[in-house]
């Protein structure tokens, strides 16, 4: 999907990522104790409504998750407010959330950046336009870098 999307480098654009899709980005004004953004009918379509005032890099990868519901879980359009989590839909975020992480990290790319620049959680999470966070969290389920010892 990122070759057909033209998005083969670091940082991933988005933008082509989601205009391939034929998805389009709507801000609306946040709503009291709903979710930051949310996949949502439009049209013939479907958009992803973006309702927080997130950073940058958080954005980035909330759009990612909404195009992991998306592809993921079709027909699972909601306008949910938040609040009630059941196993199911824990589920379903968890996958979104890993879906969002090779989407924005892909492995081949994180591989190829660790190999250039080492395995700098900063340093890469720049490079990916992702949070540290983010980018230490992928460097560890790739294996890249050891998880830190308890109590270190």
């Amino acid at each position: 999907m990122l070759r057909a999307a033209g998005a083969t480098g670091a940082p991933i654009s988005l933008r082509d990522v989601v205009s391939h899709l034929n998805l389009s980005l709507v801000e609306r004004r946040r709503e009291p104790f709903g979710s930051e953004a949310a996949l949502v009918a439009r049209g013939d379509g479907h958009a992803i409504e973006l309702r927080g005032s997130s950073g940058e890099r958080r954005l980035r990868f909330t759009i990612a998750h909404e195009v992991g519901h998306f592809l993921l879980h079709p027909g699972r359009v909601t306008s949910e407010r938040g609040g009630v989590t059941n196993q199911a839909t824990a589920r379903l975020e968890r996958e979104a959330d890993q879906f969002a992480a090779e989407l924005l990290m892909p492995e081949h790319l994180v591989r190829q950046a660790v190999l250039d620049d080492g395995a700098d959680a900063r340093r890469l999470a720049d490079r990916f336009d992702v949070s540290a966070q983010a980018m230490s969290l992928r460097l560890r389920h790739l294996g890249l870098v050891e998880r830190p010892a308890r109590g270190a």
